[in-house]
């Protein structure tokens, strides 16, 4: 595994070519307590509680991920109340060598999951969320004809717009008081060939 900046990223991103790794980061509860995370650092019983899951397991669930480097302590608390953070990276695997192709796989569908779940989740309580939010959120598909080129450029006019938001990530005193973690979610692919 390697950390390298992609040029159109605001963030730096780790390589990922160790399978087991991918396996590891395959499960959906680990996925689940790295986006928890993102929104700042919880203790192995806060995460149980959001998550509806026994503090033990998610104690063990964060003590994977710490061997692989998706979280890491965090200040405050001690033993088993102890904080635990996010990587500040983004991460993109390699899909070629032995096992890779199906670790790959692992963890997109176990993301995915977790994605359109969380969506699900945000649409049952819509009604409930005061305005603005309940008319903002939304999702949206596009068709649209590029080359490899113009998806590149697109990719990287995309990042030029969530970049200002990058730094609010790791540094909560540059967040505005009535700020929410937004989770904004894009796939790009190509369609099949005719």
């Amino acid at each position: 595994m390697s950390t390298h900046v992609d040029p159109a990223a605001p963030w730096p991103v780790r390589r990922i070519t160790n399978p087991a790794e991918l396996k590891a980061l395959a499960h959906p509860v680990r996925f689940a307590i790295v986006d928890l995370l993102a929104e700042g650092p919880l203790t192995a019983t806060q995460c149980a509680e959001r998550l509806g899951e026994t503090p033990a397991n998610c104690s063990y669930h964060l003590r994977q991920l710490a061997k692989y480097g998706h979280v890491t302590p965090a200040a405050g608390g001690h033993g088993r109340e102890r904080y635990w953070k996010a990587r500040e990276e983004a991460i993109t695997f390699d899909e070629t060598g032995p096992g890779a192709a199906a670790a790959a796989r692992a963890v997109t569908d176990a993301v995915d999951a977790y994605r359109f779940s969380a969506w699900e989740r945000f649409k049952a309580r819509r009604s409930q969320e005061p305005e603005p939010w309940r008319e903002l959120a939304g999702s949206m598909d596009a068709v649209m004809w590029m080359n490899a080129e113009e998806l590149a450029e697109f990719t990287s006019r995309l990042y030029a717009l969530i970049a200002p938001y990058a730094e609010r990530m790791a540094d909560e005193s540059t967040r505005p008081a009535d700020a929410r973690a937004i989770r904004f979610f894009t796939y790009t692919f190509p369609g099949e060939r005719s």
